[in-house]
């Protein structure tokens, strides 16, 4: 039976992905920068501050890697602070999570402020103990410290926590962590779709298929 519950914010909690693509390529393109073909790939796994630091050692730009997460942000803010919205089946889970008084947290590569600001937005920032991020923890989710400092906050044992996901990458880490999975369907993780339905205990295409009694029993 569940303990406690740790949501991935961007392609699970939010519908926030389109916000990413192409992200890095149209902020050097702004500058004029050319970007290398495989850019994208690169970064897509990296922490917002790791990326930020590739960004600027690969291209050369002025200032801290610090200063570019910064401007990154300022184009960010718009859209967590008044645009994007739960996905589908969101709503209802964490309500049925929190009226059981199952502690709950956000673990997410996104600044904490920006997420606290989309929660708050959305009524439900109450349900969450906390938010951890892969910048305060120094590392991004192909390793386990954003997962083992969420478990902290939980202070559950992650056999009995689960791990909402969508992408690949954060689905094994948390496996291997020995946390349960559920994985969403996320259209930016499409080629991984058979490795993360292999890899997760409940795989679904919307948290509104969402089969409550897995947790409960």
């Amino acid at each position: 039976m569940i303990q406690g519950a740790i949501f991935d914010c961007d392609g699970t909690l939010f519908d926030s992905m389109y916000l990413y693509r192409n992200f890095c390529r149209r902020y050097l393109a702004d500058k004029g920068i050319e970007s290398k073909q495989d850019l994208d790939e690169t970064v897509r796994y990296m922490g917002i501050m790791a990326a930020a630091e590739y960004i600027r050692c690969t291209y050369n730009i002025a200032g801290t890697a610090k200063q570019i997460v910064q401007e990154w942000n300022h184009i960010l803010e718009k859209a967590y602070f008044y645009e994007i919205r739960l996905r589908p089946g969101v709503r209802e889970l964490v309500a049925a999570l929190y009226n059981r008084d199952i502690p709950m947290c956000v673990a997410t590569a996104t600044d904490r402020y920006l997420v606290e600001a989309a929660l708050r937005r959305e009524g439900i920032l109450n349900c969450f103990g906390d938010i951890t991020t892969c910048g305060e923890v120094g590392a991004g989710k192909e390793q386990p410290d954003v997962f083992l400092r969420a478990l902290e906050i939980l202070g559950t044992d992650a056999a009995s926590t689960w791990v909402f996901e969508d992408a690949r990458h954060a689905v094994f880490t948390a496996k291997k962590c020995g946390f349960s999975v559920c994985a969403v369907f996320d259209e930016d993780e499409q080629d991984h779709i058979v490795e993360i339905k292999e890899k997760s205990d409940i795989y679904l295409e919307s948290f509104a298929d969402f089969p409550l009694q897995r947790l409960f029993i």
